[in-house]
C-alpha cells in the first residue's frame, strides 16, 4: 500500500497520456479541429519530432476576439513557448505550484526530451478528490471518476490506484 501511495503522490500517478500533437508548420484552423475531434482544450506543436509549444483554446479565443482570421495562419505564430514541462517523477503538488507561478492550466510531461503526457488542472483537480475523500469517497463520484479515467486515457498507474483504492474500502 506504500507503494502505491507514494506513486499516487507523482505526477505519472495523474497525468493523462492520450496526446495529440501538430507540427508548427499546419494551420490554425486544422489545429482546432483536432482538438475538437480529440475533445482536447490544448495541443503540443512540435518540430522535427520534438515538443517545442502549446497552442491552447485561449490562444485561439484570443486572435478571434481580436478580430484576426485563422486562415492561412499557422500554428507557430500563436504557440505559446516555450512548453512548460516537468518530469513524471515530480510530485504533484509541486506541478501544482509550476502551474501556479507560470500562470498556466496544462503541463507537458517529458522524459528523455520525449512527450509522454500532459498534466492539467483537470487531472490534478480528480487526484485532489480521490486523495481528499478516501478512504470514503461517495459511491456516485467514484463512478464519475472511473468514467472520466477511461474516457481521457488516465495513465495505468492512476487507474491502478483506483482499483487499489476500491478493494480497499
Amino acid at each position: 500500500m506504500a507503494d502505491s501511495t507514494v506513486a499516487s503522490n507523482k505526477v505519472s500517478a495523474v497525468m493523462s497520456t492520450k496526446l495529440v500533437t501538430i507540427k508548427t508548420t499546419e494551420s490554425v484552423v486544422n489545429a482546432l479541429r483536432k482538438m475538437v475531434k480529440h475533445k482536447i482544450g490544448s495541443i503540443v506543436v512540435v518540430e522535427k519530432g520534438r515538443p517545442v509549444g502549446i497552442v491552447t483554446e485561449r490562444d485561439i479565443s484570443i486572435k478571434v476576439a481580436k478580430a484576426q482570421t485563422l486562415r492561412g495562419l499557422v500554428v507557430k505564430k500563436i504557440m505559446s513557448k516555450p512548453l512548460i514541462a516537468v518530469a513524471p517523477s515530480t510530485d504533484v503538488w509541486e506541478a501544482v505550484e509550476q502551474m501556479v507561478r507560470k500562470d498556466v492550466r496544462r503541463l507537458a510531461v517529458i522524459l528523455d526530451k520525449k512527450l509522454i503526457g500532459m498534466v492539467t488542472e483537470r487531472d490534478i483537480l480528480r487526484w485532489l478528490l480521490i486523495t481528499a475523500y478516501e478512504p470514503n469517497i461517495p459511491e456516485d463520484l467514484k463512478k464519475l471518476l472511473e468514467k472520466r479515467a477511461q474516457t481521457h486515457s488516465l495513465s495505468r498507474t492512476a487507474q491502478a490506484l483506483m482499483v487499489t483504492k476500491q478493494t480497499d474500502t
